[in-house]
């Protein structure tokens, strides 16, 4: 089986489709997972107290996330898209029924794979015998496009487009998980002005390293490479050159770029504000520095899919609020590794 083939395969507008209306379901169903999954992992005095918390911030992201998905629109468009399933069965019967009359005398497994994607999404194995199939065929591309999608070339131009779109779908996780962390706070009597600064800092630190950058980065990057590229000062900018550039531009602008905005804002205006607020109590003013880690360089997923580069990648882009779940619930928790860290550092230098 080819790799190719299995880009067409995730590629097909009815797997997107599938997701997309099936997103609510997910998304409440892994937070649920994950709210059970934590709090009986704590000791058992504390399991009511923890199942308060999750249900209170869980609860509150994956309403926020739907309700935005659902309503809020950018340009006319909501922030998930998707084509009635109907429509896209329509167009699909259309376009097989047009190569069949280009091309008659079909095997008959292509025939009946051809059958199949009348009603419903074909299997990695059909899409792979089909592609093999019929790539010589009259018509093939037409349908091919049909089936699995149209092979777009992305342009930073294209990827600048969804900046907007993404920094909102990023953007109501990490502030309704802020509030709905405060809110668990105030209903387990555990509230502080420390535990709310964290949970301002880390929101800050999530939108700014995890979402918002990662797109300028992606998109500034490739940019520039487009403008070398007319210059004659490199060679033509292959898919593959493309998705080297946009990862360049996500790793310096977005993880690195941005957790050191991120952190100097928690500590130049964040800290300032709740000091002037709070009375300079609860240890505020401290100064820390929030270090990248594996899962936050894994959160950079959805920038990639989102651009469309990587062939097969485009069915990401209905789960982002499943994605943006982890963002949104280290903000509610004030999630801060700078002590972890340090301390780790401090044990290895003694």
């Amino acid at each position: 089986m080819k790799l190719s083939s299995v880009g067409k395969f995730l590629d097909q507008p009815l797997l997107s489709n599938t997701l997309s209306r099936h997103m609510p379901l997910i998304l409440t169903t892994a937070a649920l997972g994950f709210g059970v999954k934590d709090t009986f992992e704590q000791p058992k005095e504390n399991r009511k107290k923890r199942a308060i918390q999750n249900a209170a911030i869980l609860g509150t992201i994956t309403a926020s996330s739907l309700l935005g998905a659902n309503f809020i629109k950018i340009k006319g468009e909501k922030l998930i898209e998707s084509v009635p399933k109907d429509e896209l069965l329509r167009l699909q019967n259309q376009a097989v029924d047009d190569f069949v009359k280009l091309t008659p005398n079909l095997k008959e497994d292509v025939t009946a794979i051809l059958n199949k994607a009348r009603t419903k999404m074909l299997s990695l194995k059909d899409t792979d015998t089909l592609l093999a199939e019929i790539k010589d065929k009259s018509g093939s591309q037409k349908l091919i496009e049909k089936l699995f999608g149209n092979k777009e070339n992305i342009t930073s131009q294209n990827i600048m487009g969804e900046i907007s779109k993404l920094s909102v779908m990023g953007f109501i996780p990490v502030i309704s998980g802020i509030a709905g962390g405060i809110a668990a706070d105030k209903l387990t009597g555990e509230q502080t002005r420390e535990k709310t600064t964290n949970k301002i800092k880390e929101g800050i630190y999530q939108f700014f390293a995890n979402i918002f950058l990662c797109n300028v980065g992606a998109g500034t990057f490739l940019f520039a490479a487009e403008k070398l590229n007319e210059k004659g000062i490199i060679k033509q900018l292959t898919p593959l050159k493309k998705t080297g550039i946009i990862l360049s531009g996500i790793l310096t602008v977005g993880v690195l770029g941005g957790s050191f905005i991120a952190n100097q804002i928690g500590n130049k205006i964040v800290n300032p504000i709740i000091n002037k607020i709070c009375c300079n109590k609860d240890n505020t003013n401290k100064k820390e520095l929030r270090k990248p880690e594996p899962l936050d360089i894994a959160l950079h997923t959805d920038d990639i899919a989102t651009a469309g580069v990587l062939s097969g990648v485009k069915w990401i882009e209905p789960m982002l609020p499943v994605m943006y779940l982890v963002s949104g619930y280290r903000s509610a928790i004030g999630y801060r590794n700078s002590d972890k860290v340090d301390k780790a550092l401090k044990q290895t230098h003694n």
